[in-house]
């Protein structure tokens, strides 16, 4: 079943407009789109030439107001605007208020506040389905996995199977200096709660990020890897120091590959 979602701004006469034009080009059969306004005015003229430039479909592109459709059930309202923000109380049953601040194009003179505020909707846009796709499952919220990343030896563990794909027992308990038992305490509560699954291979059981993790986990988890390069640069260096070390056979697949 599609998901209503509802853009909101003040005059639904710019960024709105825009908004609603590239999530359903951007996003297919995934959601019923409309878009909305406080006050509405009429589309800017600026909004399909920016449309047409893009090669985005502007049909059945009109204002709305806001009130008319506050009966309306949208499973998400995004809020383009601080005025318009104010004003999700009309929307109260929605699954969710997300608000994203656009400073408005239209006072600008020509089309380039236009083209601005199209290229910024779509990075946004982009990101929302990547971490909103069909696929994605709640196996963590967001409060568990901050708790379960708040304790620094399970960060690090993290980190190290973000960066590895694959790691044994053996190898984190070589690097991180602290015993077996701890480890696998550590690995069994990830893995208990859906963060981490186990993958036997011969006499090894290697632990990697499970497969059914949600697109926005294993963002939370790259962005905090690239965001301190240096977090775990010693355990880098003791895991290229041990000898003969047994490395998984079985396929891995990449971040990529799993957002696709």
């Amino acid at each position: 079943m599609k998901k209503n979602i509802l853009f909101l701004c003040t005059g639904n006469s710019a960024r709105s407009q825009l908004a609603e034009a590239l999530m359903r080009h951007m996003a297919s059969d995934q959601y019923q789109v409309m878009s909305a306004g406080m006050k509405p005015e009429d589309v800017d003229p600026r909004v399909h030439q920016v449309l047409a430039e893009r090669g985005v479909c502007a049909d059945n592109l009109q204002s709305l107001s806001a009130i008319d459709i506050h009966d309306q059930h949208f499973d998400v309202v995004i809020t383009l605007c601080d005025k318009a923000s104010n004003e999700c109380a009309l929307f109260a049953d929605s699954d969710a208020l997300i608000h994203w601040d656009f400073k408005d194009p239209k006072p600008m003179e020509g089309v380039e506040g236009f083209r601005d505020t199209f290229d910024g909707l779509q990075t946004r846009i982009a990101l929302f389905l990547m971490l909103n796709g069909e696929n994605q499952h709640n196996v963590v919220g967001p409060v568990e996995l901050f708790k379960i990343m708040s304790d620094p030896l399970r960060l690090r563990i993290l980190m190290l199977i973000e960066d590895e794909q694959a790691l044994t027992v053996g190898d984190l308990t070589k690097i991180l200096d602290v015993s077996q038992p701890k480890v696998s305490r550590h690995l069994a509560l990830l893995r208990d709660g859906g963060v981490l699954q186990d993958q036997r291979e011969g006499l090894w059981i290697f632990y990697r990020l499970a497969e059914q993790l949600p697109v926005w986990i294993r963002h939370t988890l790259a962005t905090v890897r690239n965001g301190n390069p240096g977090m775990i640069n010693q355990e880098k260096l003791k895991l290229t120091q041990i000898k003969d070390r047994k490395k998984p056979g079985f396929s891995l697949k990449t971040h990529s590959q799993i957002g696709a």
